[in-house]
């Protein structure tokens, strides 16, 4: 069965990247539902960071902005967050 996306072949795993987007959420989501967290939610955090790192390597500090705007975007939502985490947390 052939792919439904239309990024071009030679586009540096575009597709793919969207793909470990999902599952990585899928098992963020199962590894929190099957922990017993602290009602303030602190215990997520590693989940979430591990998650986050996990992305950070698909979406790589290489990414140039004018070539593949999306994917830089994605790569500074992701920075944003994992800073607030740690900030958060103290770490």
């Amino acid at each position: 069965m052939g792919s439904v996306s239309t990024d071009n072949p030679d586009n540096g795993g575009r597709t793919d990247r969207w793909q470990s987007m999902v599952m990585g959420a899928f098992h963020l989501d199962e590894a929190l539902d099957a922990k017993e967290l602290p009602g303030d939610g602190s215990g997520a955090a590693p989940h979430a960071l591990l998650y986050l790192d996990n992305l950070l390597e698909v979406f790589p500090s290489s990414m140039d902005p004018l070539e593949d705007f999306e994917g830089y975007a994605v790569r500074r939502m992701l920075l944003a967050m994992r800073r607030a985490l740690v900030h958060q947390g103290g770490h």
